[in-house]
Formats: structure tokens, sequence, C-alpha cells
């Protein structure tokens, strides 16, 4: 008898609730969302159609903005400066994303291989992550003066950051080390999500490793490695930090990059109104960026 009424309250509960007992649970899951939302709202998404707003006006922060239509994206189009700093922008894209994702799928696919110490080296490389920015861009600063550890130690003689040849090459050689340590996370979770009966599968079948990475792991990591792409593309081209505390831009504006472009022409020379157009111009550089991503790498 008791096996028989435990029975009958298990049916009783599993029968499905009132919408009205569902509504009122519904309502009460949107309270908690609330403060969420209110938050995006006033940081977020206000300020940006507020950015988009400012873009069609002459802002200069000191009198009230007035429109002007499509002036300050003409004036953005016919400035050479943009148009250098757009090409020096991509070229540090280039040369951060690519050898940067690189590296961390490299360095993650030793660090899955390992029995043992695995944690050790995973700490080791994620530290560089959780460092603040402007801590770690104030140190590479020291070390890569002429006469700092870096070339001391490899016996070089290469102006870093002072030579304009060379700046943006240092630039990128501090941005990677600041974030391929989160990249190795992501391709470690990865690579740990590929069965490894597949792996002895084409192991026995003779692959070797490059065939086994490049037809097997390659294509299964597929959405791991459009999440790094995408991620790091979106975080160069909105890397302020490490440009503005290293460089400034400089020498020669051989370092300016889009992001530190904006800033000083929106608190520098005063041109809210141009710099709102050119902050709108790489939202919408990122988002197609974004786009051919997804259609080249995230096809099936």
């Amino acid at each position: 008898m008791a096996f028989l009424q435990r029975s009958e309250l298990a049916i009783k509960t599993d029968r499905p609730r009132p919408k009205r007992f569902q509504r009122k649970f519904g309502w009460v899951g949107l309270l908690f969302a609330v403060p969420a939302l209110i938050y995006f709202a006033w940081w977020v998404i206000g300020p940006m159609f507020y950015g988009i707003w400012i873009s069609f006006t002459n802002e200069n922060w000191f009198s009230p903005p007035q429109f002007v239509g499509l002036a300050n994206f003409t004036a953005m189009f016919q400035s050479p400066e943009f148009w250098h700093t757009l090409e020096r922008t991509g070229l540090y894209l280039i040369e951060t994303v690519i050898p940067g994702l690189l590296l961390a799928f490299f360095i993650a696919w030793i660090i899955n291989q390992l029995r043992r110490g695995r944690m050790i080296f995973l700490a080791a490389f994620f530290i560089p992550f959780v460092v603040p920015t402007v801590a770690s861009a104030i140190v590479f600063e020291m070390l890569l003066q002429p006469s700092g550890i870096i070339d001391q130690f490899f016996h070089l003689r290469v102006n870093w950051l002072t030579n304009p040849h060379y700046a943006l090459l240092g630039l990128s050689i501090v941005t990677i080390w600041n974030l391929v340590g989160f990249y190795i996370i992501v391709f470690l979770a990865g690579l740990q999500q590929v069965n490894p009966e597949v792996l002895e599968a084409s192991t026995v079948d003779g692959a070797n490793t490059w065939q086994t990475l490049s037809r097997i792991v390659v294509p299964l990591m597929r959405p791991t490695i459009l999440f790094a792409m995408v991620t790091s593309t979106a975080t160069i081209l909105t890397n302020f930090t490490q440009p503005y505390v290293l460089t400034n831009g400089g020498p020669g504006h051989s370092t300016l990059v889009l992001p530190l472009f904006i800033y000083q022409e929106a608190f520098t020379y005063s041109s809210g109104g141009e710099a709102s157009a050119m902050a709108l111009a790489l939202l919408i550089a990122s988002v197609m960026l974004t786009y051919v991503q997804f259609k080249v790498v995230g096809q099936e």
C-alpha cells in the first residue's frame, strides 16, 4: 500500500502545472533579469545610439551639437590619415590574430598530449591574461628599450618601440603575449571534446600527425576555431590600452591604430562628431569581418 501511495504521489507531481502557475514564475524570472537588462540598456544600448546620433553632428564638447548630415563621413573618407590608420589597423590585426591563434593551438596540442603537469603549464600560460593590461604594457615598455633585457639576452640592437619599422611588430608581440593564454584554454577545451577513439583509428590507419590535425582535429574543432577567430578579431579591433601605454601611436604614427586614432580625434582635437563617425565605421567593419568568418569557417 505504501508503494502504491508513493506511486500515486509521483504521478500527481508529474502532471503538467497550470498555466497560471507557469505565468507566475515566468514573471518572477523576468523580474530577476530586469537589473541586468537595465544595466545593459544604460551602459551599452544607450551609448551606442547616442554615438550614432553624434556621428551626424558637429559635436565638439563645448557647444550644443548641430546636425550636419553626412559631413563627418565625407570628411572621414576623404582623409588620407584615416585610410593610413585603417591600413595600419589591418596589418596589426594580421600580425596579431593569425600568429597568436596558431601559437595558442600549437601549445594547446602539446599540453593535451601531456599525462602529468598539465595544470602547471596551463597556469603558467594563463598568468599573462590575468595580469592587468596597463601593468604588463609598462613592464614591456622597459623590456623592449634599446638597452632592455630582451636585446641584451638575444644580443640584438633593435629599437622595438622607437623605430618606425619595428614599433608595430613590437606592439603585436606584446599583444600576443597578453592574449595567447586565454586561447590556449579555449583550444584545449576544444581538443578534449575530440573523441580519442577517432584519433586512435586514424593512427591505426597510418595517418601522421599533420594528416590527423588537418583532416580530423581541425574539422571537428571548427566551432571552437570560429569562436577564437571572432573574439580575437573583436579584441584587436578595439584594443586601445596597449597602443596608448606603449607608444601612444608613435613613432611617427607607425602604431596609430584606429581605436587610438578615434580617441585622439575625440579628446585631443575635440572632434566628437568625426570620432563617432569613425567608431561607427569600425563597428560596421567588425560586423562585416565577423560575417565573413562565419561564412568561411562556420560553413559545413
